[in-house]
């Protein structure tokens, strides 16, 4: 039992601090909250278990291929700039082409999506209209005096000035 109400106090703590405190949190302040959450977790993790991190020797035996494979990506790299440089203008064609291709692609598209758009005046429909019909029949006359509106109507969806949607 000593174990077993800890727990669940602190699961029950953080599902209510799931579900009423992280969603009215912005988004800036939960990256912050998240860091140092994850720093906190990191440091906790490397003092509990940091004599088994002493004694993991299995590394070591990778310490003798580290300077052949940095030689072996140095040379991938070399030879990727030479390729470029002395390639010719076929080989420079087909990487500039390569990099610019996919915005070129993108740019097209959208052209041809804006282009096929319908306009504004054809977005109306049978339900649109009848709904517009509507709402002209319901317009009163310019002259005609305008009933005033009860303040607690207006208020009526609000708790302490404030909208229910919100709250």
């Amino acid at each position: 039992m000593e174990l077993f109400l800890p727990s669940l106090v602190v699961i029950l703590l953080s599902a209510v601090f799931a579900f009423l405190v992280v969603p009215r949190m912005g988004s800036t302040i939960l990256v912050v909250v998240c860091l140092i959450a994850l720093i906190a977790v990191g440091i906790h993790h490397y003092n509990l278990f940091s004599s088994e991190y002493t004694a993991s020797t299995w590394q070591y035996g990778l310490a003798a291929y580290s300077s052949w494979i940095v030689m072996g990506f140095a040379l991938l790299f070399i030879l990727g700039a030479l390729y470029y440089l002395f390639g010719g203008e076929a080989g420079k064609a087909v990487v500039a082409n390569a990099i610019v291709t996919p915005m070129a692609k993108i740019q097209q598209a959208a052209e041809n999506s804006i282009a096929a758009m319908p306009t504004a005046a054809s977005a109306t429909n049978a339900v649109t209209a009848a709904i517009n019909r509507g709402a002209n029949a319901l317009v009163q006359d310019p002259g005609a005096p305008v009933a005033p509106t009860a303040p607690m109507a207006a208020n009526r969806n609000r708790v302490g000035g404030v909208p229910l949607s919100q709250v």
